[in-house]
């Protein structure tokens, strides 16, 4: 659906080269398609003097160079194609299959959900495991992907005394999306898993597995499984998941 008409996309300055186009201010898968078809257009339309588009949950922020095209100019540039903005175009995205071991040792709190959802912790990984999940915006740590929506049974607020560091492949539950840790940093969510699945590495062209506008699936694996995990692995992987 066309937002012609809408009072979206609104545009305020972020310093002297940046320009944020402001939708709906909601998650929501809907709002994101929009910004994804904002994205698209600008991309085809190769305005020259963009040099970055970074999409968030409810805005896309468009860094610039100024001395190749001036602030009042490059609205004027947006004017011509937002009225094509949609919901339901058509963006190129995928879908990635992460092997996951879920519980004991790598989900710390699996045991403590399912008591507080009053499941199984069993239930708890069957009902994690059982969608697809998109992905909103990469952010918080390089790479890091936010994920929803989770059954709301799962959905729970902060932990009270967060975690100074967990490892890098910590997969947790943060109210009611799935993020997977990219290096070692401190978390206030809850644990669940653990993926050996490299999802960012600054030495690769992307560095990021993982787009916004994309899906990921989360899918359990052995302790074993993930203690074995080698290169070798991670192709025999990707060959049978994700090509």
């Amino acid at each position: 659906m066309s937002i012609e008409n809408n009072q979206y996309p609104s545009y305020y300055p972020m310093g002297d080269r940046a320009i944020v186009a402001q939708f709906e201010n909601f998650i929501s898968i809907d709002v994101s398609r929009k910004i994804q078809s904002f994205l698209y257009m600008i991309k085809k339309q190769d305005i020259k003097g963009v040099m970055e588009l970074l999409p968030a949950y409810n805005n896309l922020t468009i860094v610039y160079n100024p001395v190749i095209i001036k602030y009042d100019e490059l609205i004027m540039e947006f004017k011509k194609i937002e009225k094509d903005i949609s919901d339901d175009v058509k963006i190129e995205s995928k879908t990635v299959h992460i092997p996951v071991a879920f519980g004991g040792e790598y989900g710390l709190d699996i045991d403590e959900i399912a008591e507080r959802s009053d499941l199984t912790s069993t239930e708890v990984i069957k009902k994690l495991q059982s969608k697809s999940y998109y992905v909103y915006m990469i952010g918080f740590i390089a790479g890091y992907p936010y994920c929803g929506n989770i059954d709301e049974k799962l959905r729970f607020k902060r932990r009270s005394n967060p975690r100074m560091s967990v490892k890098k492949g910590t997969v947790q539950i943060a109210d009611k999306q799935v993020g997977i840790f990219t290096m070692d940093a401190p978390s206030g969510w809850h644990i669940v898993g653990w993926t050996p699945m490299e999802v960012f590495n600054p030495h690769h062209l992307p560095p990021g597995l993982l787009s916004a506008g994309d899906y990921v699936k989360l899918e359990p694996v052995s302790s074993d499984f993930v203690k074995t995990w080698d290169k070798e692995k991670e192709k025999e992987w990707n060959r049978n998941w994700n090509m």
